[in-house]
């Protein structure tokens, strides 16, 4: 039985603590929690405020006309064989990504979480990671794309079987059914693995992105390239809600965030950036219009840069975007360091200690 409801499946007997004195106890994780979700007042507001911004962005992938597409890619001449598999390589890995996601949220985020409102948020990204799933799906079926090519193209693509295996290397510290956190090994594990995820939402997409962002650009494909602003946008909260989250756990129990972590870190980027690099150069083979090994490589090493500050440390490779046009398509918001000043908002704490 989880947890969660262990205080709820004891005898009763008259409890002394109130609920102020439960929210006050509240952590990301190792946080008092009596199962029952109560999100006001809160702890841990940055969650809420992703979490409403999240259904503000409600979506369908059924919004997205897909006709001018399916127009392009049936026809000879709109696009060349290299566009062609640069779209399938793509499309394959972002569809297994959010695959591979939808279940880490689900199995190995969200049972360690003692904060409500981060819970409630992780629930709604898990929501969204399916959406996703399901866009890519329309995305094949409206194009009429042969499914087994491209859900199947990691047991037939060694470089796209070695970049899943990465990916799901770094995820999997946490993912045996008996890990739990209340220890300083395992807890660190659990941060670690949230640093995982910020790799994977802020690092690992964007070269397949680019590639439908620069198709669109051409003026080609047009439909594939709003499907991916939707998902981007998404994404884009996913991103800051782990920054925050990794960012919280830091300051309740600072302990966690020694030397040999950050080191590990630090490591972890870097070699994430050397996969999606080398992932993307095989993928776009002799490039396409405006998009080439060299500019990927600067872009991919600025998007890490900026998640490096975001998680306090200095930036690492010191290069420009190479690609400025991008905040036409991402209104600029992927790339921001400094998203949660712009939203200023108070909070009535009550009783609650924290300022």
């Amino acid at each position: 039985m989880s947890k969660k409801f262990d205080a709820l499946m004891q005898d009763f007997h008259a409890k002394k603590m109130s609920n102020s004195d439960i929210i006050n106890r509240r952590r990301v994780i190792n946080g008092e929690d009596d199962g029952l979700m109560q999100v006001s007042p809160l702890k841990h507001p940055f969650a809420d405020e992703i979490f409403k911004t999240m259904l503000n962005n409600n979506w369908v992938p059924q919004e997205v006309n897909m006709s001018k597409d399916l127009e392009m890619w049936k026809s000879k001449s709109m696009l060349t064989e290299n566009e062609r598999r640069v779209y399938k390589r793509s499309l394959a890995f972002v569809s297994n990504l959010d695959g591979i996601q939808t279940d880490n949220i689900t199995s190995n985020i969200l049972r360690h979480i003692t904060s409500p409102e981060i819970s409630l948020a992780l629930i709604r990204q898990a929501f969204e990671e399916a959406l996703h799933v399901h866009s890519y799906s329309t995305m094949v079926e409206s194009l009429e794309l042969d499914q087994e090519e491209i859900y199947g193209m990691y047991r037939q693509d060694q470089e796209l079987y070695e970049k899943n295996r990465y990916v799901l290397r770094s995820l999997g510290s946490i993912s045996d059914s008996s890990f739990k956190t209340g220890n300083f090994a395992d807890d660190q594990k659990f941060l670690e693995a949230c640093v995982s995820n910020i790799i994977l939402e802020g690092i690992y997409f964007y070269s397949a992105f680019m590639v439908f962002y620069t198709l669109k650009r051409n003026n080609k494909m047009p439909g594939s390239a709003e499907m991916i602003q939707f998902i981007n946008r998404d994404e884009d909260m996913h991103l800051w809600l782990f920054i925050k989250i990794v960012n919280e756990i830091k300051k309740e129990q600072p302990e966690l965030w020694d030397e040999k972590l950050k080191e590990r870190v630090i490591n972890n980027i870097r070699g994430a950036v050397e996969h999606e690099v080398s992932w993307g150069i095989s993928c776009i083979n002799e490039g396409i219009l405006g998009l080439n090994g060299r500019n990927l490589n600067e872009y991919i090493s600025f998007i890490a840069d900026m998640r490096l500050i975001a998680l306090g440390f200095d930036p690492y490779y010191k290069v420009k975007n190479p690609f400025p046009w991008i905040d036409q398509f991402t209104q600029g918001s992927m790339i921001e360091v400094n998203f949660f000043e712009a939203t200023v908002r108070e909070y009535a704490t009550g009783t609650l200690l924290w300022d």
